[in-house]
């Protein structure tokens, strides 16, 4: 638990410090991708810190978080280098040979949603409390 919330704190200081940078620096042809990769990035950041402290004992909560760890990385990550890399999404770049791994991301984005959602249809309830 503690390793994903600390790789999701990462991804967050990192995803900020992205964002304000390229409020500076991006061309306004990038600006849509870069808001979109930004407000994917943050959310499954989140996302994944909410999946490990949910109260039930499942492995897939776990598997569910480093889905979205993983997602953002993979989805954002990529995106975003691009873009601070060569400010224009079609120009090429260093990261070009990894844009492949962007709806891999997507896809991640997916499976850590569907684990959490049978996390919570299927994983036992810490405690007492039964519903």
């Amino acid at each position: 638990m503690r390793a994903i919330i600390v790789a999701a704190a990462l991804l967050g200081l990192l995803l900020v410090a992205a964002g304000a940078a390229g409020a500076h620096t991006i061309p306004i042809e990038a600006t849509r991708q870069w808001e979109s990769a930004l407000l994917y990035g943050f959310v499954h950041a989140i996302a994944a810190i909410v999946a490990v402290t949910l109260p039930f004992r499942s492995t897939l909560k776990f598997i569910s978080g480093w889905f979205f760890v993983a997602s953002v990385v993979l989805f954002a990550g990529v995106q975003i280098g691009k873009i601070m890399l060569a400010g224009i999404p079609s120009h090429p770049t260093p990261l070009d040979g990894l844009t492949f791994l962007v709806p891999i991301g997507g896809i991640c984005f997916i499976v850590g949603w569907l684990l959490l959602g049978l996390t919570a249809a299927f994983g036992q309830r810490n405690g007492s409390l039964s519903e």
